[in-house]
């Protein structure tokens, strides 16, 4: 029994119709980047502006203005590193959320846990306990 047989193309079939994902989903993970990016930069500008008045944090005249890239002038390039690291973090904490709703489950193809080997172990312990006592 190799793995041309039918039995084994057969239930191949179905991990591959199983694991076959919706092209919609993918559209909406496209259009959940494209808004993160988005208000990741509306976010930079908004902390860029509230930064300026308030001063919460010391922003150097090189970081706004860079020599090396002068077309990315007047805090563009602060706004883009900013705005990367919004996008970081929302999908970090995304991915947190969708972890804690969805939690991953064993599938077929996985190893069960043993639990009379637990159960084993457990009381190798309490014997050792006991030993120790007397």
């Amino acid at each position: 029994m190799g793995r041309d047989s039918y039995r084994f193309r057969s239930l191949d079939k179905e991990r591959e119709k199983k694991e076959r994902l919706d092209p919609k989903w993918r559209g909406v993970g496209l259009i959940l980047i494209v808004l993160f990016a988005v208000g990741g930069y509306f976010f930079a500008d908004w902390f860029l502006r509230a930064n300026a008045v308030n001063g919460w944090m010391y922003m150097p005249h090189a970081a706004l203005y860079p020599k090396f890239a002068p077309f990315l002038g007047g805090g563009l390039l602060v706004k883009i590193i900013v705005g990367f690291l919004f996008t970081l973090l929302s999908y970090t904490v995304l991915s947190v959320i969708y972890a804690m709703v969805f939690p991953i489950r064993p599938g077929e193809t996985d190893v069960s846990i043993d639990r009379k080997a637990e159960k084993r172990k457990k009381r190798r312990e309490r014997a050792e306990k006991r030993k120790r006592r007397y």
